[in-house]
């Protein structure tokens, strides 16, 4: 669930999950990046048809860079194209990353784990009994700045990509829940947070047009920056 900054804009957030498979992704596109919102979609399809095989520098690096060629490949630049669109071409398009595997539970397990991989500040929240058992990669509002980390498609960025790159891993039994969500809707539950723990109550309660309704008027207070803004949601249902 989520919302544009703008009606005359549309979100250039992207999310895709399959839970047959135990594979969620979500991912924010670079307002200023020539097709961020298609790269982003990008991202997220991918890592959900076929993440990489282990969630290291390396790999990941690996499958982000053959991401990107099929993202450079599906471009459709006119010949007479102005010169700050090949530009903008060349250079290339930037996005967060925010993945998860779940991994298969045994047989009579009551619980499974799971494995995330981030780049930039999509953020992943681990709840259980309504409240933070694990924030990634960032735990705190003060840690969001104006120029996070982002998957290039291609180009010299590449030789400084993914140097942030952050992983980490945990469990979820029956009834818990996990987060992920767009940085200014992480930034603004982990400003609230240490006033009381309604934040993750709503958020882990909340519904499509009841989240809407909240972000508009948090955005009339000035109290959540007016950006795109994605939620998604999965509780664990594991039986013994």
């Amino acid at each position: 669930m989520g919302l544009a900054k703008s009606p005359a804009e549309p979100s250039e957030d992207a999310a895709a999950f399959d839970l047959g498979r135990g594979r969620i992704a979500l991912s924010d596109g670079a307002s200023r990046a020539l097709g961020s919102r298609e790269w982003a979609r990008c991202l997220v399809q991918t890592f959900v048809a076929e993440p990489p095989s282990e969630l290291t520098d390396a790999t990941v690096r690996a499958w982000a860079a053959a991401a990107g060629r099929e993202w450079t490949a599906s471009l459709e630049i006119p010949d007479d194209a102005p010169p700050y669109v090949r530009d903008a071409a060349a250079r290339g398009s930037f996005a967060t990353l925010l993945g998860i595997v779940v991994d298969p539970a045994p047989p009579g397990a009551n619980s499974v784990w799971w494995r995330a991989v981030a780049v930039g500040d999509t953020c992943l929240f681990a709840l259980r009994d309504e409240m933070v058992v694990e924030a990634f990669p960032l735990d705190s509002a003060d840690q969001f700045g104006s120029v996070p980390d982002l998957v290039p498609t291609s180009g010299p960025e590449w030789e400084n990509s993914l140097t942030e790159l952050r992983t980490t891993r945990g469990s979820c039994g029956p009834g818990d829940v996990l987060l992920l969500m767009t940085d200014a809707l992480a930034k603004w539950a982990l400003g609230r947070a240490p006033h009381g723990g309604d934040v993750w109550r709503f958020l882990s309660r909340v519904v499509p047009d009841e989240l809407e309704n909240t972000v508009c008027a948090l955005w009339a207070r000035g109290e959540l920056e007016q950006d795109d803004v994605t939620l998604v949601r999965c509780r664990a249902a594991v039986t013994a």
